[in-house]
């Protein structure tokens, strides 16, 4: 076959092994979330370790546009600062059972902290199967000013008119192996005009390394780190887990979790030239090659 022909093969496979994971994984009676005005623009703050530098010198850039955070955002001095107005956590780890030591009460915490430090209302973000599960219901519940939102993260493969169909009817997104694949979806179910990321570095490749006794050793830095130095959440090189196992990845693994979120993001690019909305990277040194760049100190001077 010609190298077109194998890639469009390629694609219908990927389609028709998609559907059944829509049938069985998707909730098709789900509510997308409530689109915004189409002038209107949103920001979303990764936690790379570059974000701690636009805190302290660009903060004022978020005024006026929709704030997304993700993860730990709730347990550094920035959250009551930002007041962001959607929190969204995607991993799969936070709803299933947890084999490391310790991990379950570290999760459990930002969900503790959502409850107790959010005094403005803020749209809770989390993937439909988290439905299921009570304890952190339970917890979250006890503050009116949050509203919980479910998504569908089922990961959609294929066409790009196939994609760009599921993703469109909120059905699934493109492999969300990293939770600014899902936060990105999310936002443009939400139709914005345009849409800033920042912190997001993804700069692990310079990161990872092997040692003599085959055990491979990632160092995952965040904005934080100064903040939420435990055993848990540490900058310090140490082995990426199987989800919520104890089995360490394999370099292989590792780096096919990569190449599906940079991939990923290729595909959100033109889903969102589809629609009119231009994501824009405004994360100084970023490893993702898919969207629009920008300097941010050149859009502060110009604004």
């Amino acid at each position: 076959m010609k190298p077109r022909l194998i890639q469009r093969f390629d694609q219908w496979v990927e389609a028709l092994l998609t559907i059944p994971k829509l049938l069985l994984l998707s909730n098709f009676n789900l509510k997308s979330p409530k689109p915004i005005l189409k002038s209107e623009e949103a920001i979303i703050l990764g936690n790379g370790p570059s974000l701690k530098e636009f805190l302290s010198k660009h903060a004022e850039f978020t005024t006026g546009k929709k704030i997304f955070v993700v993860n730990n955002f709730v347990r550094t001095t920035a959250f009551q600062q930002i007041k962001p107005h959607y929190y969204v956590l995607a991993a799969t780890d936070f709803w299933l059972k947890e084999e490391k030591e310790g991990w379950q009460e570290e999760r459990m915490r930002i969900f503790e902290e959502l409850a107790s430090r959010t005094q403005w209302p803020m749209v809770f973000m989390v993937p439909v199967m988290a439905r299921k599960h009570q304890h952190w219901q339970n917890i979250i519940r006890k503050n009116s000013q949050i509203q919980i939102t479910y998504f569908n993260n089922t990961p959609v493969e294929g066409s790009p008119g196939f994609v760009n169909f599921c993703l469109s009817r909120g059905w699934g997104m493109p492999r969300p192996h990293n939770v600014l694949v899902a936060t990105l979806s999310l936002a443009l179910a939400m139709r914005f005009e345009k849409i800033y990321i920042t912190g997001a570095d993804h700069s692990w490749l310079k990161e990872v390394f092997v040692t003599d006794n085959n055990r491979v050793f990632l160092s995952q830095k965040h904005f934080y780190d100064d903040q939420l130095q435990t055993e848990t959440y540490t900058s310090k090189a140490r082995p990426m887990y199987a989800g919520p196992t104890k089995r360490e990845r394999r370099l292989h693994e590792i780096l096919q979790k990569w190449y599906y979120s940079f991939r990923s993001y290729w595909q959100l690019q033109d889903y969102a030239r589809s629609i009119d909305c231009q994501i824009v990277n405004i994360t100084p040194n970023s490893y993702i090659d898919a969207f629009d760049r920008e300097s941010i100190d050149q859009l502060t001077v110009n604004g």
